[in-house]
């Protein structure tokens, strides 16, 4: 398939939603009151697993049954092996989406004004963003199970629900006059297929900078993956590339097409930095964050975009290119036995530097599931006392 659309094209897109997910809003704002949808919502947007499937309306229902259907195309090896790089390289994965995959979509201000307008950037810009990023988190844990794609995993119903949100959130902004001329489509076909290939070219280009290589085949592998996911969330195909050199041309393509410096934009990024400066805690240079994001990006055209600023001084900036140098060094020799003692505790601090935060901030938890606590060396006894 031909992955090279004109702006032209890609504006087109951008009027097209989901009319599966937006069938399901309409039928039952039709039938139930907005005090039922809106308590259904709220249970639903916490955790599907603690609803009574029983007590859930029949169209909801069916609308969880019947849209697991996996796509022909789909390579059981490539799921596979995608699995087992999480298992192998969850934390800096996530570390290459939160810090450089996420505040890169923030140049898109038309994706900036809706997250502005269904409250990321309400008078707690911090909460906000705390909510956003566990949100964020849970949904890479859950949709990396090694059983997502089995028939009402809970990978699989949380792809489903994040769905629905999407076209309930397209409803409350469609009922409150949004600017589609302006902004397009509130949750478009482009917006969606920008948001995939964030959490799989994004991300994957990230680790790159972090010397952490994958073969053309892994990066086809975890692209593969996500193309999956982007199937089950209602992404056309023609925006929902398999292979990493298809997706890495739209990703990029898309984000030239959108790119665009806003207020928001510079908002949303530094809340996220501030988020990092607050977990981390780091009283030898506080502002690492920002230089980390700085340099995962790696395009100075999308930093000043963001209003990312530069080393205050030239020790500050010393400091920075020696930690980059013994992370790069730290993981081009990853294979080794003893570098791997050395990585595995610093990756262990780092998630438990967000699960303390998210606890003792904002009353929040993370669920990790058992298959990762056990291969990042996380204990029971330790994950509970969050």
């Amino acid at each position: 398939m031909n992955y090279n659309l004109s702006f032209d094209q890609l504006n087109k897109f951008r009027t097209i939603q989901d009319p599966i997910a937006d069938a399901l809003v309409s039928d039952l704002f039709q039938n139930k009151s907005k005090k039922e949808i809106g308590v259904l919502y709220k249970q639903l947007l916490h955790n599907f697993n603690q609803l009574d499937s029983d007590l859930l309306p029949s169209s909801l229902k069916d609308y969880f049954e019947q849209n697991q259907d996996l796509p022909n195309w789909i390579d059981e090896k490539k799921i596979k092996l995608a699995n087992e790089i999480f298992l192998n390289i969850g934390p800096e994965y996530a570390t290459s989406l939160i810090c450089r995959a996420l505040p890169l979509g923030y140049v898109s201000s038309n994706v900036v004004e809706l997250l502005a307008t269904t409250g990321y950037l309400s008078k707690s810009i911090k909460h906000g963003t705390a909510k956003r990023l566990l949100e964020t988190s849970q949904f890479l844990l859950n949709v990396m199970q090694k059983n997502t794609f089995e028939f009402n995993s809970d990978g699989m119903k949380h792809i489903l629900k994040v769905r629905f949100i999407h076209a309930m959130v397209r409803k409350f902004l469609t009922d409150q006059n949004w600017e589609k001329e302006t902004y397009g489509y509130p949750i478009n076909q482009e917006d969606l297929s920008l948001t995939i290939l964030t959490f799989s070219v994004g991300a994957i280009d990230g680790l790159r900078r972090m010397n952490i290589f994958l073969s053309l085949y892994e990066k086809d592998a975890l692209v593969h993956y996500w193309s999956v996911v982007g199937h089950l969330i209602g992404i056309d195909s023609k925006l929902n590339p398999t292979k990493y050199k298809d997706a890495k041309r739209l990703y990029y393509h898309i984000l030239k097409h959108q790119a665009s410096p806003s207020e928001n934009g510079k908002k949303l990024t530094a809340a996220l930095s501030d988020f990092m400066k607050a977990t981390l805690k780091l009283r030898v240079m506080p502002d690492m964050p920002d230089y980390l994001i700085v340099f995962l990006i790696n395009n100075s055209v999308y930093s000043d975009m963001l209003g990312l600023p530069d080393f205050k001084s030239q020790s500050q900036k010393l400091i920075f290119k020696s930690s980059v140098i013994t992370l790069k060094s730290l993981n081009i020799f990853r294979g080794n036995i003893f570098i791997r003692q050395v990585i595995k505790p610093m990756n262990k601090l780092f998630v438990f530097s967000f699960l303390k935060y998210f606890d003792e901030e904002f009353k929040l938890k993370l669920i990790i599931p058992k298959e990762f606590r056990l291969k990042w060396g996380i204990s029971d006894k330790v994950y509970k006392s969050f």
